[in-house]
């Protein structure tokens, strides 16, 4: 007796910038559980673009008419973050899944809608936390959770660059526009280091202090540095994030009661007691490239896992949510000096309320 293959998931791709045309499309193009066969963007140069690219799929200059003449199963939505709400609430509208880069919102209130939204459609939002597939968080994750190091106590992240990415074939980036971006290197790079920290802590985050500054882009509308400190029941966690630097680099350690994991960009140094530390490096460090296909190919397993299985679904939601509330309240202690703010909200929803937000 022969197993049936289930049928590909019928998806559209919402932007076609660099993350979609170099990030997105090589991991769709190699994944058999998925065909995308739309794409949308109000710039007819992109559109020419994805006409090269993907031959045999429609293409539409807006959300509305992508949603109106198209049956999908998900879209990927790949737009500037100002724009990610309204896409997934006219997608969640229509009953269709949302693969969504980072961040999900900008704004706690639009991720509430958000929520409310895959509820009531009973529909799959996934963000694209695609640094935790990268083969070296990977490898930190199993030896964490095999104990080699105890429990977690302290966890310091670091992302250095001297710039925003910029724009396709310019000297321009959007990341410095606010109404664009949303925000700067806290919506760029700290949604990054905010799942990496409860990812590595394993905990939920009870308090964030952080302060921004402008110290290169200073007539930018955004912030290009920013530290913070976020607090979990039993472990803390710092971070630290600047478009100012003078190199390219990303660093971090994990810190236990046995033990210490240093994250040297390509190489996971693994410290044990008195013993030696041991190296293992990795062919591509963390700050190699902007948009990682080899690790969003991965994470879409675990997308294509919460569009099949209810008992896996929101989890990810959860995790761009505590990212949300991180992001407000950094942005309600910068604005404050620095001061410690609390992240109480409602409470989560309960397990059974999670299960019917699948699609």
């Amino acid at each position: 007796m022969t197993t049936r293959r289930p049928r590909p998931l019928r998806g559209a791709i919402v932007g076609f910038g660099n993350v979609a045309v170099e990030g997105h499309l090589p991991a769709w193009r190699q994944h058999k559980l998925f065909n995308i066969v739309a794409v949308c963007d109000p710039s007819e140069t992109r559109l020419a673009l994805a006409a090269d690219a993907l031959p045999a799929a429609r293409r539409y200059a807006t959300i509305d008419e992508l949603l109106l003449n198209e049956r999908l199963d998900f879209v990927d939505v790949a737009t500037p973050p100002a724009s990610h709400a309204a896409i997934a609430l006219a997608a969640l509208a229509k009953r269709v899944a949302v693969l969504s880069e980072k961040p999900l919102a900008t704004r706690w209130d639009d991720l509430r809608r958000i929520r409310t939204a895959a509820r009531a459609a009973r529909a799959v939002v996934f963000t694209a936390h695609n640094w935790k597939y990268a083969p070296i968080i990977r490898t930190a994750k199993r030896t964490l959770r095999r104990g080699d190091i105890g429990t977690v106590s302290h966890v310091r992240l670091e992302t250095i660059r001297s710039a925003p990415p910029t724009d396709a074939g310019t000297d321009r980036t959007w990341r410095l526009d606010p109404a664009t971006a949303g925000g700067g290197i806290l919506v760029d790079h700290g949604w990054h280091a905010f799942y990496l920290a409860r990812h590595l802590a394993d905990a939920d985050p009870i308090a964030i202090s952080a302060v921004t500054s402008q110290r290169k882009f200073t007539t930018a509308g955004v912030e290009d540095t920013a530290e913070c400190t976020i607090e979990f029941p039993n472990a803390r966690a710092e971070i630290f994030l600047t478009w100012a630097g003078d190199t390219r680099r990303n660093s971090g350690t994990v810190t236990g009661a046995l033990g210490a994991l240093t994250i040297a960009d390509g190489s996971l140094i693994t410290a044990l007691g008195g013993r030696p530390p041991v190296e293992t490096r990795f062919a591509q460090p963390l700050s190699a490239g902007s948009y990682h296909p080899d690790w969003f190919a991965t994470m879409l397993d675990d997308f294509h896992a919460e569009v099949s299985d209810p008992a896996v679904r929101g989890d990810n939601l959860r995790e761009a949510e505590a990212c949300g509330r991180l992001l407000e309240r950094a942005y309600q202690s910068s604005a404050s000096g620095g001061a410690r703010v609390a992240l109480e909200d409602a409470p989560p929803p309960t397990a059974g309320s999670d299960a019917a937000a699948g699609g």
